[in-house]
């Protein structure tokens, strides 16, 4: 039995290689059909580049500054705590490295973007991207969408409107939006937008920018602006009073009363007693109030442009000789294929 089972796999092998020899000699005994057929698939793929639309492609790289310098205010924020007051803190990293690229990606941003207008005068972005967008065409000719208009506060809820705001979402995410970072050791990062407009492209990617560059810079300094605020009404408060001691003392000491009795002084004593503590509060604000806004200044902005799109744009369109060739190729490739099942297929009577 053993020898039997040698001698089946080395005829098996034997079998494999002589019928992988004709079908190499079919194969140049149909070397014309097979050329014949490259050329003419080649020929379709030099008419498919010729009249393919170019891609227009708009980036932009910008860097989001790190948080390591913020120990410089340690002493002056422990002092703040003490009036229970947080300066300098920040708003943490929540959006550092890659959970910036997935903002970037965010259908907050995005559609905030789509709904902005391009230019003054012009229509909002979205309604833009439908006009150029010829897969849409056909939206127009059904009725829930004749009296349909996009705004950029919508104030109600529009069940079509936001069905085709998640459409355009996940053509851009999906395959016109390209975020990374240029290095793993470095924060720059790199946005790329490829559409067949090559105005569109660039008025998408700089609106797109600065959204994001407010929404993550509102974010982050959210706490040092309200710790301003907070400051600034205290301090305001405070001056308002020092100011009405002062006054108060003034018109006491106006007054023509008898300078032997000493009650008559009280009052004016109090509000001497009165400004001094307001003084003294009013100048621990100021100091506390100019650190706020300090750490306010040091806060914004939080992501510095490198790069903006220049005209003309980077312009994507396939080679006419190269995908002449790849679609010789693949032509070849098939047909290739199918004269060999079309011989198995007759030589051992599969059907």
């Amino acid at each position: 039995m053993h020898i039997d089972t040698a001698v089946q796999k080395e005829f098996s092998v034997v079998e494999t290689i002589r019928e992988i020899v004709l079908v190499i000699k079919f194969l140049f005994s149909k070397w014309m059909v097979i050329l014949a057929t490259g050329f003419l698939v080649g020929i379709l793929g030099v008419l498919y580049a010729w009249f393919h639309k170019p891609v227009y492609i708009a980036e932009m790289t910008f860097v989001a500054e790190s948080e390591a310098n913020k120990g410089g205010l340690g002493m002056y924020a422990g002092i703040a705590a003490q009036f229970g007051l947080d300066i300098g803190q920040g708003g943490g990293g929540v959006f550092e490295g890659e959970n910036l690229i997935e903002l970037l990606k965010s259908k907050t941003l995005i559609k905030k973007t789509l709904l902005t207008v391009s230019t003054q005068g012009q229509p909002l972005l979205i309604d833009q991207y439908l006009t150029f967008n010829e897969g849409n065409k056909d939206w127009k000719n059904k009725a829930e969408f004749k009296n349909l208009h996009f705004e950029s506060a919508p104030k109600t809820f529009n069940r079509t409107r936001d069905s085709i705001l998640n459409n355009v979402y996940g053509k851009i995410v999906n395959g016109e939006l390209e975020i990374i970072k240029k290095d793993k050791k470095n924060t720059i990062i790199s946005i790329k937008y490829k559409n067949g407009n090559e105005l569109f492209a660039k008025r998408f990617i700089e609106v797109l920018t600065d959204n994001a560059i407010n929404y993550y810079t509102d974010y982050k300094s959210k706490k040092a602006r309200q710790n301003v605020q907070i400051l600034q009404h205290q301090t305001d408060s405070v001056k308002r009073m020092l100011y009405g001691s002062i006054s108060n003392i003034a018109d006491l000491n106006d007054l023509n009363v008898n300078p032997l009795r000493q009650s008559v002084r009280v009052g004016s004593q109090w509000k001497q007693i009165d400004a001094q503590v307001n003084g003294t509060l009013y100048g621990e604000l100021l100091k506390n109030l100019e650190l706020a806004k300090l750490s306010l200044r040091r806060e914004t902005p939080l992501i510095q442009v490198i790069d903006t799109p220049q005209l003309p744009l980077e312009k994507e369109k396939p080679g006419k000789l190269k995908t002449g060739l790849l679609f010789a190729f693949v032509g070849m490739v098939l047909m290739a294929i199918f004269l060999i099942v079309k011989r198995w297929v007759k030589t051992y009577h599969i059907i």
